[in-house]
């Protein structure tokens, strides 16, 4: 038994896309590749030369693999026999030990030396620089170190990327049952274009493509997928996280790589929001409210197209508590318990101090009842400072005690240690979150008779 937990930790490296590529191996072998013989290994790398070799995959190979032989079309260039003649080099040198002081630098066994000298560069294995300029290489050198498992490993890797925005793009999960049921999902689209000879088209993607042309939508629709139908399941284990690492290899103006990722805070409140119909239906709604404008012209659903500025903003770590609230209609655009995941997962409040400020609100929402006084609610919302806001709070205490209740709204300790700490961190979050819950405990009297408009808050990031 000790054996086997040795072996699934040292199966994988922990390079998103060397990982990618024993996974894939793995997928099509049935096996890890320690385990494979050369012959298994040598079949599944003439299936992939095979794909490779297509137009529509021929197309994807440019950003990932340039100048590669699995692109040339120089006259009379054998590409399927230059291929196959470097993955069976690569395949012969697994295992062999040679007597020279590099080490791979992904999984730190002894470095692989081509037959022709040449170095391991861009052209195949990405985003490492080329040999003429050894300023774009790791350690100053020609090149990179690595062994010949991982180098096999690499050219693998693509079978199980992902189109995002036009580009390849390596998905990274730190649940490798998850990364499983993604790369099955990737053969399986793979698999059907071959049965339908899509791939002898270039207007067909090589790579799987669900038609995300924005990176950002695209990582959170996989959180979304994870958490709905990897969680059915039983694979979420509550931290994981989700990176997109989008590729742009190609030799002219290459972009790099730019990653996107989702944090396992906000992967949770992701897990949180998708667990029934209902609060899936509402965050639905709420995102359809915040895409860009699309062109009209362009028969792609907005959610894959439009930058979308909650997914943003989740991103960047700024508040999106305004979008839970409709000034105009006067309404919670959520329901509150998805306010308190939200604020406890993302904005990493505490949960006594979340029940404290929804206690306070519920009391000004009696206070106000009481008085029969909306005009209170718009100067909660038009406090655009803090002393404003704290000016109006002390209005709402004063009208409770007109009311002659028995005990204070509020204690002076609970004010500076849960709802305006001394430092006033946050006060427009508390502001935000008793409006939410006034919206949502005052509905019947607010969507009766009139009020007074005031201009709707939208901020550019946080406040504080």
């Amino acid at each position: 038994m000790m054996n086997n937990d040795i072996e699934i930790k040292n199966e994988f490296v922990g390079d998103p896309i060397v990982d990618s590529g024993l996974l894939a191996v793995k997928l099509l072998a049935n096996k890890e590749i320690n385990h494979c013989s050369k012959e298994e290994l040598k079949k599944i790398s003439d299936e992939l030369i095979e794909l490779y070799l297509t137009p529509a995959w021929s197309k994807d190979i440019l950003s990932i693999f340039p100048n590669s032989t699995y692109i040339q079309y120089a006259k009379n260039y054998d590409r399927e026999g230059k291929s196959k003649e470097f993955l069976y080099e690569l395949i012969d040198g697994l295992n062999k030990s040679e007597n020279d002081p590099d080490y791979c630098i992904f999984c730190g066994k002894p470095a692989y030396k081509r037959k022709d000298g040449k170095p391991f560069v861009k052209t195949q294995i990405p985003l490492v620089g080329s040999s003429e300029f050894t300023n774009f290489s790791p350690s100053f050198k020609n090149g990179i170190a690595i062994c010949a498992k991982c180098a096999l490993a690499v050219q693998f890797a693509p079978i199980l990327f992902y189109k995002t925005g036009g580009k390849p793009s390596c998905i990274s999960c730190n649940n490798m049952e998850i990364m499983k049921v993604f790369g099955e999902e990737c053969l399986e689209y793979i698999n059907q274009r071959k049965l339908l000879n899509n791939y002898k088209s270039k207007d067909i993607s090589g790579i799987f493509d669900e038609g995300f042309k924005s990176s950002q939508n695209a990582l959170f629709h996989l959180a979304y997928k994870t958490s709905t139908k990897y969680k059915k399941l039983g694979l979420l284990k509550q931290n994981e996280e989700i990176v997109i690492y989008r590729i742009d290899n190609y030799n002219q103006n290459p972009a790099g790589v730019t990653i996107y990722k989702i944090p396992n805070n906000i992967f949770r409140f992701v897990i949180n929001v998708m667990t029934s119909p209902e609060y899936k239906k509402n965050w639905y709604n709420l995102l359809s409210k915040h895409y860009a404008k699309s062109d009209a012209n362009n028969d792609s659903p907005v959610w894959k197209i439009s930058y979308n500025r909650i997914h943003d903003s989740l991103l960047k770590n700024e508040s999106i508590l305004w979008t839970f609230r409709d000034d105009n209609e006067k309404k919670p655009t959520i329901p509150w318990i998805i306010v308190e995941y939200y604020m406890e997962l993302v904005r990493n409040m505490n949960k006594q101090r979340i029940e404290a400020i929804k206690n306070l609100a519920d009391k000004i929402a009696i206070c106000i009842e009481e008085n029969n006084n909306k005009k209170r609610i718009n100067d909660i919302i038009s406090a655009r400072d803090f002393p404003t806001f704290r000016n109006q709070l002390r209005l709402v205490f004063r009208d409770w005690q007109k009311l002659g209740k028995d005990k204070p709204m509020i204690t002076y300790e609970e004010y500076i240690s849960t709802i305006i700490p001394e430092d006033y961190s946050n006060w427009k979050e508390v502001q935000d979150l008793i409006i939410i819950r006034l919206y949502e405990k005052l509905h019947n009297m607010l969507s009766s008779g009139e009020i007074s408009e005031v201009e709707p808050i939208e901020p550019e990031g946080d406040e504080e």
